[in-house]
């Protein structure tokens, strides 16, 4: 009997490590946001997997994210997928783009996380140390 235990408890301690492991290697392969228009960052990068977040998210036109902002409102069909987001949002605030560029990111993404339920909104989250 003491030895089904022991056997019982190495197998399951054995799947719980590999799930653990499965997880970090799928973290590990995630990359970084771009974030080389910034001087210095208080936090890593947000850590993100394009295909795998449009995928579980059913995102499939590019312009959902890649936005094209004109005239005070957004350009129905036209995606920005081509230019990085500092091509139009700088570090800071202008009159010609009232959003700065970190503001740019985190209205973008939590806000789709909060109106979907879903995905993370705390800075951890997204911003992990390796």
């Amino acid at each position: 009997m003491k030895t089904k235990i022991i056997t019982l408890a190495f197998i399951l301690l054995t799947l719980v490590t590999m799930g653990l492991a499965v997880g970090q290697d799928e973290e590990s392969e995630q990359s970084r946001i771009d974030a080389s228009a910034f001087d210095t960052l208080k936090r890593p990068a947000a850590l993100f997997d394009h295909d795998t977040h449009n995928e579980a998210a059913g995102v499939e036109d590019c312009e959902v994210c890649h936005h094209v902002w004109e005239n005070g409102k957004i350009v129905e069909g036209e995606s920005s997928e081509d230019s990085p987001c500092s091509e139009c949002h700088s570090l800071k605030a202008t009159p010609e783009n009232k959003m700065a560029l970190a503001n740019a990111y985190h209205t973008q993404c939590r806000t789709c996380h909060i109106d979907k339920g879903k995905g993370p909104l705390l800075c951890g989250e997204c911003h992990k140390k390796e």
